[in-house]
């Protein structure tokens, strides 16, 4: 399932596709990252982001390559430099958050 990830203050604009079967949540290559990490000692994620942005995988902003991630927020933090509740920031083409998507779909089943 293909998700968006857009915020207009930091430009982030980032495509990713969730398999909810096996659990894997991808940025896609030429998603677009925020150009700054949010270093403080409530976030914890910074190190990781930078290591992962590291090695040309993100150049001028832009993701280089399809990166996996084990979850949505992992996805979004990576996107957004910050911490971010996935669930609630990836969004299907009509808006609707993953988490009410996961919802409805556990409600069909």
């Amino acid at each position: 399932m293909k998700l968006f990830l857009k915020r207009k203050n930091n430009a982030v604009n980032a495509i990713a596709d969730y398999d909810p079967i096996n659990k894997k949540f991808t940025v896609l290559k030429g998603s677009i990252v925020s150009e700054n990490i949010a270093y403080s000692t409530t976030f914890r994620g910074a190190k990781s982001i930078e290591k992962t942005r590291g090695d040309g995988a993100v150049i001028d902003r832009i993701l280089t390559k399809d990166i996996i991630f084990k979850s949505p927020s992992t996805a979004a933090n990576f996107v957004t430099g910050a911490s971010t509740n996935g669930l609630t920031a990836w969004k299907d083409n009509n808006g609707k958050t993953l988490k009410v998507i996961l919802v409805e779909e556990e409600n069909y089943e």
